[in-house]
């Protein structure tokens, strides 16, 4: 399938982007990178220490419910037997995005090849793995018989886009994270607590700023909610990752969430 260009993947991207943090991110991501390269399945999990393998994102465009199954039974259990865990464990420190082809001869366990392939339909994978903020990501980009394997030109458009699939997932799974850790009680007045912990040179209005960002508002909202022109909300924005010695949204949430245990909760999903 040849990618495709202009309009329809650009919607495409912009409304992963306007998703995340929601339960729509899953599909709207699945639909983005489709604009790319032909997907069939795709799932995104986390891994740390403390929390262990979670599940992040799970989107079909032919199988939903299976596919949600099949990553059911791979987190509680069966990871173990994927050849890539281990050295997913063992991202502690790069932050580079490896790309990795699925490679059939690496699976040493019959059962596991047969639950997870064989009997799935699934013929070939593209695996996004990396590590932030002390949370390694991995993302998995299947294909099954419908479709075939992937071809090396589709192969190269999925390493091209790696960066861009990379920070949508990060972005969304610091959302989420935050969000999960103020799912009980007053959820404003938490945020104003956690961003007060982020910079003592804050002003009000640069915490007023990180704290809608937290919640979810973007510039036009934040402007309406403050009362000031949407120019100045990007300069208060500005100024305070500036600050804070930040320069995204994805780390304004990696830094909630170092923070968190100070106001005794967790960041966990």
């Amino acid at each position: 399938m040849e990618g495709r260009s202009g309009p329809d993947v650009t919607d495409a991207i912009a409304g992963a982007v306007d998703a995340i943090g929601m339960p729509a991110f899953d599909d709207r991501l699945l639909a983005a990178v489709n604009g790319f390269v032909r997907v069939d399945h795709l799932t995104a999990l986390t891994y740390s220490s403390n929390e262990g393998l979670q599940q992040l994102c799970v989107a079909s465009r032919v199988d939903a419910i299976g596919v949600r199954s099949l990553t059911r039974d791979y987190v509680a259990q069966h990871h173990r037997l994927d050849p890539n865990f281990v050295e997913l464990r063992r991202q502690t420190r790069s932050r580079k995005i490896e790309v990795r082809r699925h490679d059939p001869r690496r699976l040493k366990a019959r059962a596991y090849q047969r639950r997870f392939y064989t009997t799935a339909g699934i013929v070939d994978k593209v695996s996004y793995l990396w590590r932030s903020s002390g949370i390694v990501y991995y993302v998995n980009l299947y294909r099954t018989t419908r479709t075939g394997h992937y071809a090396k030109e589709e192969v190269r458009r999925l390493e091209a886009v790696a960066r861009l699939v990379a920070s949508l997932v990060r972005l969304h799974g610091g959302r989420t994270r935050v969000e999960a850790a103020f799912a009980v009680g007053n959820a404003s007045g938490l945020m104003e607590r956690l961003v007060g912990l982020l910079g003592e040179r804050l002003t009000s209005r640069e915490q007023a700023v990180l704290v809608n960002i937290l919640m979810g508002l973007r510039t036009e909202g934040i402007a309406l909610q403050l009362g000031v022109q949407e120019e100045s909300i990007k300069t208060f924005r500005k100024r305070a990752y500036a600050k804070l010695g930040i320069s995204s949204q994805a780390e304004l949430f990696a830094r909630c969430l170092r923070v968190l245990p100070r106001l005794g909760l967790r960041g966990s999903r």
